[in-house]
């Protein structure tokens, strides 16, 4: 009988040990597809202002409608994203090249959701016959023996609002917001052309792009501008001057100017 009972007892943690292991490897093969996979790039289906609209309203709030499918992988408990795209970026008007709207560290407003639908509202209401620029982007690397880059999460819209503009001599009212060049869809880029005009007041060059034509970079302070192998000030590039300009993470990081 005892003999019996000890082989009950033998067989009992022979299951319980398999059921153990089967739990880890199950659980490691959970962590190691989270931490190995890109998570599927979201897009915008449709907002209010549409994008590149005119005569959108001062006072009401922006709303993006985000593909459900998608938002609802990305909100699973295992990666909730949505933080991130509550954190809305806004240029135009009294924001100049950009601010955070709706976090702590922003300027205030704030972003709501029912379902897939994020309702922003500003902290205050919008200025007249002015564009508007609002992006939330996310760009992920993640480590499988190697670095690897994601496709950024998120996405933007541009649009001007109805009325008459404020005669503020605001430099950025001349900028086409829409033209400003942030990377590929991995935040990813290296662009070469000649320098078409420089904006010392909003710290923005705009380039006849080989390939892309017509586009605007904001050249952040703290960017390294290279010229002969010597660091040089914004302030210094000249209309006619080429440029090379790569991308990280949706912004330019380094300039290289040659005549």
């Amino acid at each position: 009988m005892k003999g019996v009972f000890s082989v009950k007892h033998i067989c009992l943690y022979k299951v319980i040990i398999i059921l153990c292991l089967s739990h880890i490897v199950l659980f490691s093969g959970r962590r190691v597809f989270a931490e190995a996979a890109c998570p599927p790039s979201i897009k915008i289906v449709s907002s209010s202002p549409r994008h590149l609209s005119d005569g959108a309203s001062t006072e009401g709030p922006v709303i993006i409608t985000w593909d459900k499918e998608t938002l609802e992988i990305l909100t699973d408990g295992l990666r909730d994203l949505k933080p991130a795209l509550e954190s809305v970026n806004i240029a135009g008007g009294r924001y100049g090249m950009g601010k955070l709207l709706t976090t702590e560290w922003g300027i205030g407003g704030s972003a709501s959701w029912r379902e897939n639908e994020e309702t922003i509202s500003p902290e205050a209401p919008l200025e007249p016959g002015t564009q508007y620029r609002l992006w939330t982007y996310l760009y992920l690397t993640i480590r499988d023996g190697q670095a690897q880059s994601c496709a950024r999460i998120g996405g933007e819209i541009v649009f001007k609002t109805a009325g008459i503009s404020e005669a503020d001599e605001n430099p950025i009212r001349n900028i086409d917001l829409s033209k400003i060049y942030h990377g590929d869809e991995y935040g990813h880029g290296d662009i070469k052309g000649t320098v078409k005009e420089i904006n010392k007041a909003l710290d923005l060059v705009t380039l006849d792009e080989i390939k892309l034509g017509k586009i605007s970079v904001v050249i952040y302070k703290g960017i390294p501008i290279f010229k002969e192998g010597q660091i040089i000030p914004f302030g210094t590039i000249q209309a006619g001057d080429k440029a090379a300009i790569r991308f990280t993470g949706g912004r330019a990081v380094t300039v290289e100017i040659n005549k």
